[in-house]
This record gives C-alpha cells, sequence and structure tokens, in this order.
C-alpha cells in the first residue's frame, strides 16, 4: 500500500501516530503498508475520511485522489488552509460569527472598491 505510506509521511505522522489517529495499532498500519495484510474494508472508510481522499485511490485503483466533480480544487483549499480551519474550529460559537462578519465586510468593501 504505497499510497497510504505516501499520505501517512504527507501528514508527518508515524505509524503509531495514524494508529492512535484512527483507532487501530501501529502493527495493523506497518503491516497493510508492507502488503503483508490486507485493509479491512471498516479501516478503508476510516483512513479515506480521515485523509480526506476516495477508497480507490488509497488502493492505488485511481491516480485521482477525489472521486466528486470539483473536490478536487475543494480539498487543495482545506489542504492549503488546514491550520487556519483547525483555529477556526477552536473558536468560541461567539467569535466565530466574528470572523464571518469581518470576512463579510472585507468582501463588500473589496466589491465596492472594483466599481
Amino acid at each position: 500500500m504505497g499510497r497510504l505510506k505516501e499520505l501517512r509521511r504527507s501528514r508527518g505522522l508515524t505509524q503509531e501516530g495514524l494508529a492512535n489517529e484512527i483507532g487501530t495499532s501501529q502493527q495493523t498500519i506497518s503491516r497493510i503498508e508492507n502488503n503483508e495484510d490486507m485493509i479491512p474494508t471498516d479501516l478503508l472508510v476510516k483512513l479515506a475520511k480521515y485523509y480526506h481522499v476516495s477508497a480507490d485511490y488509497i488502493m492505488s485503483l485511481t491516480n485521482e485522489k477525489y472521486n466528486m466533480p470539483g473536490s478536487d480544487r475543494v480539498m487543495q483549499y482545506v489542504e492549503a488552509y488546514s491550520d487556519d480551519f483547525t483555529l477556526y474550529d477552536s473558536l468560541s460559537p461567539e467569535n466565530k460569527e466574528v470572523v464571518k462578519a469581518v470576512i463579510s465586510t472585507l468582501t463588500r468593501l473589496q466589491e465596492e472598491s472594483k466599481n
């Protein structure tokens, strides 16, 4: 499972770190990455959701990471701004509303300056 190792390393994770993230053992990740064991369906689904890629991509059935029209662009944003999303997630509901209001105001001002 070369793709699984590639995905794990792209996130800077060890096998143990990935195992902890998705609720399995380091040994399971190792056996799958080294093609010593087949990947169980439930674990494949967890991995696809965790990495935001298709199961077909993990299993090397396709070179397309995402299988929905337009999802490549969305996932590029998610990957590029994942730290920002994490920070946003940590905000209180009130502060999230403030962020939305600031973005809305900046967008409006930008549109007005174009006219």
